[in-house]
């Protein structure tokens, strides 16, 4: 079974709550992200920012929001490790949250995003497709054409 830790990137990007809001948007800039976990000194999500957050700043602009945990989402929506593909797609097909602090036993191991699911239906296809196409030409196939 497919799950949340087959599809998942490690390679998480995230910001401490103390850090200033430019910091986080000089990460995301950066890193080319929409939002970014946000994970205190003991290593525990304690929130995310999110382009979205950010704009709130723009209508208030005048507000003393200058550190992320100001700014951001609090306790924010996880998927455990172990969630299944299909479960997965039911979740982000729910709800228009672009990405998901991916949890084992409450700490940060991954982020999962609707980018890596279109990846795994590209793979799945591509997979699927290729073995069609052997089983339709195989060799066996080929001597009884000729």
């Amino acid at each position: 079974m497919i799950t949340a830790e087959n599809i998942m990137t490690d390679q998480i990007v995230f910001v401490d709550p103390e850090e200033s809001v430019e910091r986080a948007i000089n990460l995301m800039l950066r890193h080319g992200v929409s939002g970014l976990p946000v994970v205190d000194s003991s290593e525990q999500l304690v929130g995310v920012i999110t382009e979205y957050d950010i704009l709130d700043i723009i209508e208030d602009f005048h507000a003393q929001k200058n550190k992320v945990y100001q700014c951001m989402t609090h306790n924010p929506q996880t998927i455990d490790i172990n969630t299944p593909a299909t479960a997965l797609t039911t979740i982000f097909q729910k709800r228009s949250i672009r990405r998901y602090p991916v949890v084992e036993n409450g700490k940060l191991v991954g982020i999962i995003s609707r980018r890596e699911l279109i990846r795994l239906v590209h793979d799945i296809r591509i997979k699927v497709l290729s073995e069609m196409t052997v089983d339709v030409v195989s060799p066996d196939a080929r001597e009884h054409i000729g």
